[in-house]
């Protein structure tokens, strides 16, 4: 499950992701501030079951997101298994990464994927982007990611339906003029009646979408925005409930 979007101009660009979660699963923990082993400072939501994270960013102008991914036969439902690591520990080792570069060669030479279930990683930086893919067999993809808006989605019920789905609504809301609620793209918060279980803002009867996380870096300001969204309501024209972080006041893209 989940969604994420982001959309390119010049050095900048702005990342939003919708997290779909199980019931079963403990709450989300919203952003907060945190120093890598390298020193880089980073912010990020957190999963309460594992510690993990989905979205988080630097000081350095690095986003990365995760969605899961499915093979056939790959459970929909949390790992209990405890055969895999947790995919949400992979992004805070980004974040312990200067550049997309640097990132890439942590990725494709120290990285071991098969400790962990299929995932889409995605790495955003300043100049450019990444999605890599693990499929829990064989060798990481790579796909660059050029466009000025782009979208993709992770759905491990109806798959192929529902993601087709999803990138239809989104091509029609980039037609319809792109609205926003502020910053964040309605499309996030799309859920149309009878078909919630494919909506951008999904609800179904064992999960629903818990938050909607955004990242921007605003090349003007040499800074990272993060905007948090808990339990986020369709049709809502005023997210009263949105949390809003930067990087530590004195801390600017080095």
């Amino acid at each position: 499950m989940c969604t994420i979007t982001s959309n390119r101009a010049e050095m900048g660009f702005t990342v939003t992701m919708n997290r779909d979660e199980a019931n079963m699963r403990g709450p989300e923990l919203p952003p907060k501030r945190q120093r890598s082993p390298a020193g880089l400072e980073w912010i990020a939501p957190f999963d309460s079951d594992k510690g993990g994270t989905w979205m988080a960013a630097n000081d350095h102008g690095i986003v990365a997101a995760l969605l899961n991914a499915y093979l056939p036969g790959e459970s929909l439902l949390p790992d209990t298994s405890q055969k895999h690591r947790t995919r949400g520990e992979i992004i805070p080792a980004v974040m312990d990464k200067r550049s997309l570069a640097e990132a890439m060669d942590w990725l494709e030479g120290e990285f071991d994927p098969s400790a962990y279930p299929s995932f889409n990683l995605f790495v955003f930086a300043p100049e450019s982007a990444r999605c890599i893919t693990w499929y829990a067999r064989g060798d990481l993809s790579v796909e660059d990611i050029d466009d000025e808006w782009y979208i993709r989605s992770s759905s491990g019920w109806d798959t192929e339906e529902v993601t087709n789905w999803r990138t239809q609504r989104f091509r029609q809301w980039r037609e319809n003029g792109c609205d926003t609620i502020g910053s964040l793209p309605t499309f996030h918060v799309l859920r149309v009646e009878g078909e919630e279980e494919k909506s951008p803002l999904m609800l179904r009867s064992w999960s629903a979408t818990r938050s909607i996380t955004q990242a921007e870096l605003d090349p003007g300001e040499r800074r990272v925005k993060m905007r948090y969204w808990g339990n986020p309501e369709p049709g809502s024209n005023s997210p009263d409930n949105l949390l809003e972080m930067s990087l530590a006041e004195d801390v600017v893209l080095r």
